[in-house]
């Protein structure tokens, strides 16, 4: 792990800058270079992944995200415990809390929590956890792929952190957002966190 780690990081801060603007390059530049760091990042584990946010007024965030599994747990803590210090640059594992915006890069998909709501879904043979419709506007361009199911559950493990991500949500559906999601009892994504306080504290 050392080697590899050494090897990735030493390449990310020499290279990190290009990650802070793509947003405003053409999407075929930006696939590159999010497709050469994906490369870069499996030759240390073929089950990293990753998240990039932040920016504008605070630090970019590069997150190592592994799909929920916790044999990877340690691992990934391990690998970004090995990372040096990157000029405006905040590193994390999978466990961090990110907060609002998290945008989840994976096999050519793009999930943006804010543009992606939910409606909870409650069974009553799983108390102790819920489900989750996700529902989002581009559902209808991606619903064909077949690593779809996988980049919402890295969202959702980015999101809400490996434990609570592992806890709470026994399940989740993918579908197409109704045209007043508000009105048929969807949330924002981004509130799913809150949604998880509010339902502990209401179960108390």
């Amino acid at each position: 792990m050392e080697e590899k780690a050494e090897k990735f990081w030493t390449w990310f801060s020499q290279n990190s800058r290009y990650y802070t603007k793509l947003d405003d390059l053409e999407d075929k530049e930006r696939d590159r270079l999010l497709d050469d760091l994906m490369d870069r990042l499996q030759e240390v584990n073929s089950e990293f992944f990753f998240e990039i946010g932040g920016g504008d007024e605070s630090p970019h965030e590069f997150t190592v995200v592994t799909a929920g599994d916790e044999d990877l747990y340690a691992a990934a803590e391990r690998f970004v415990d090995l990372a040096p210090e990157i000029s405006g640059w905040d590193v994390f594992s999978v466990d961090q809390f990110q907060e609002k915006g998290t945008v989840i890069f994976h096999e050519g998909l793009e999930l943006d929590s804010e543009e992606i709501w939910f409606l909870p879904l409650e069974n009553t043979s799983l108390p102790k956890s819920f489900g989750v419709r996700i529902c989002f506007p581009d559902f209808p361009n991606v619903e064909s792929s077949p690593h779809l199911k996988k980049a919402v559950g890295l969202l959702l493990e980015t999101l809400l952190g490996e434990d609570t991500y592992t806890k709470e949500i026994g399940y989740y559906e993918i579908g197409m957002l109704p045209d007043d999601p508000e009105e048929e009892g969807f949330i924002e994504l981004v509130e799913l966190p809150d949604y998880i306080q509010w339902r502990k504290e209401r179960e108390a």
